[in-house]
């Protein structure tokens, strides 16, 4: 995920999960932790924040629904949204360089390609919750968020990869979770390379 904290407008959303998602993605710590869940254990990071939104709304999510998301998304974030983050960190190397004249301007165009890519899967990921998930009456939240992300990180074949550890999704649960008191999120550039 890049930048999704850059952009906090209503633009084409159907929902709530993307505005959701800009304010954890940009609470303390948790750009960090989800790009290790990305990075190392090859899970989607949208994916990640949908099992977490789900859970602040929705009774826990059945493998069925997550295998689901999963599907509806799979496509389009290897063919479109995977190769544009490699290009942007790609891109980043030549950025200072005077040979590469316009790569920072690029490499910007390319961060607002993979912004919008990503705000595809999550509208895609809000609808698949609405269709197969049930509202939840109460209980708690963060219990469901971890049921369902390691429900995902089982089914997406994270448990099987040398980088993965249930402390990377734990820490996803922590910074996303974590009260902030009297806080509000703050410093929301972020990028991620």
């Amino acid at each position: 995920m890049t930048g999704l904290v850059e952009d906090c407008g209503d633009r084409d959303a159907p929902g709530d999960f993307w505005a959701w998602a800009n304010v954890a993605y940009a609470r303390p710590g948790a750009a960090d932790s989800l790009l290790a869940v990305q990075d190392g254990a090859g899970l989607n990071i949208n994916i990640a924040l949908w099992a977490c939104w789900a859970a602040t709304r929705f009774d826990a999510a059945p493998d069925a629904a997550i295998g689901a998301a999963i599907e509806a998304v799979s496509e389009w974030h290897q063919l479109v949204t995977t190769p544009l983050r490699a290009a942007r960190r790609g891109a980043k190397p030549f950025e200072q360089n005077p040979d590469f004249a316009g790569a920072a301007d690029m490499r910007n165009a390319i961060k607002a390609s993979e912004l919008d890519a990503e705000r595809i899967e999550i509208n895609i990921l809000e609808r698949v919750a609405d269709r197969l998930l049930t509202p939840a009456d109460s209980g708690d939240a963060q219990a469901r968020a971890r049921r369902n992300l390691a429900a995902y990180a089982a089914l997406a074949g994270a448990t099987k990869h040398d980088g993965f550890s249930t402390a990377l999704l734990h820490a996803v649960i922590d910074h996303i979770f974590e009260p902030l008191g009297e806080e509000t999120p703050a410093g929301r550039e972020c990028d991620p390379s």
